[in-house]
C-alpha cells in the first residue's frame, strides 16, 4: 500500500485576501450595528422607566391631594353634625323659655313674649339711645326724681363685634330730690333686669333737696355669628 504524500500549505491568492477582508469589515458593520440598537434600547428604555417614574409620581400626588379632599370632607360633615345637633339642642331650651314663669314675671311689656327679657336683661348690641331712654322712662322716673341729665357714650364701631363676651357700657347721671326719692332710686337700679353697677355716686345738699351724681356701668354680649364659607384644599 503506498504511502500518502504530504501536501503543501494552500497558497493563500488574491481572492482569499479579498474575502477575509470583506468578512472582517462585514464584522465590524455587524458589531456596529448591535452598538447602535443596543443604544437605541437604552434610550427607549431610559425613556420608559422616566415616564413611569413621572406617571408613579403624579399618581402618588393625586393621591395625598385626593386624601386631603376627603379628610377635609370628613371634618365638614363632622361639624355640620355637630351643628345639626346643637342647633336642634338650642331650639328646645329656647322654647321651654317661652313658657318660663320666671321670665315672664318680669317683662316690661305684658305684649312682649318671655324671651324678650332675656334680650332686656343684656341686648346683643350696644344700645346706647334705648338705654338712655329706658333709665329715663322706666327706671329713674319711678321713684319720682328729677333727671337733670343722662350721658351714655356709644361705642365706637370699630370696637363692636369683635368679641363675643360680655362688653361693659359706662353710663352717668345727675338726678335731684329728697333723701328718700334718692334711696328709692338707688334701689329701684338695683332691681332691674340688667345688669348694672354703680361705681361711683357723690351727693351734695340737704335731706330735702339732694343732688346725686352717679357713675355705672352695665352689660352687653354681642351675638355670636356663623359664617359658611368654602375652603380650598392645596
Amino acid at each position: 500500500m503506498a504511502a500518502a504524500k504530504p501536501q503543501a500549505p494552500a497558497q493563500k491568492t488574491d481572492g482569499g485576501l479579498r474575502i477575509s477582508r470583506l468578512t472582517g469589515l462585514k464584522k465590524r458593520q455587524q458589531i456596529e450595528l448591535a452598538g447602535r440598537y443596543m443604544f437605541i434600547w437604552v434610550v427607549v428604555a431610559a425613556i420608559a422607566v422616566s415616564f413611569c417614574v413621572a406617571t408613579g409620581q403624579y399618581l402618588f400626588n393625586k393621591w395625598v391631594y385626593n386624601n386631603k379632599v376627603l379628610s377635609a370632607k370628613y371634618t365638614a360633615s363632622d361639624t355640620l353634625g355637630k351643628n345639626i345637633t346643637a342647633a336642634t339642642e338650642l331650639k328646645k331650651q329656647v322654647d321651654s323659655l317661652v313658657a318660663n314663669n320666671d321670665l315672664a314675671s318680669v317683662k316690661t311689656d305684658p305684649n312682649d313674649t318671655a324671651t324678650k327679657s332675656v334680650l332686656d336683661a343684656l341686648p346683643i348690641t350696644d344700645d346706647s339711645a334705648a338705654l338712655a331712654t329706658s333709665l329715663q322712662q322706666a327706671i329713674l322716673s319711678k321713684s319720682g326724681v328729677s333727671i337733670q341729665s343722662i350721658t351714655v357714650p356709644a361705642e365706637s364701631a370699630a370696637a363692636q363685634g369683635t368679641t363675643s363676651t360680655p362688653q361693659e357700657m359706662k353710663f352717668s347721671f345727675v338726678v335731684t330730690g329728697t333723701y328718700d326719692k334718692i334711696k328709692t332710686m338707688v334701689h329701684d337700679l338695683e332691681r332691674t333686669i340688667r345688669p348694672i353697677k354703680i361705681t361711683d355716686i357723690s351727693m351734695t345738699g340737704s335731706d330735702a333737696n339732694l343732688q346725686a351724681n352717679v357713675d355705672a356701668i352695665t352689660y352687653y354680649q354681642p351675638a355670636k355669628t356663623v359664617n359658611a364659607r368654602e375652603e380650598t384644599v392645596k
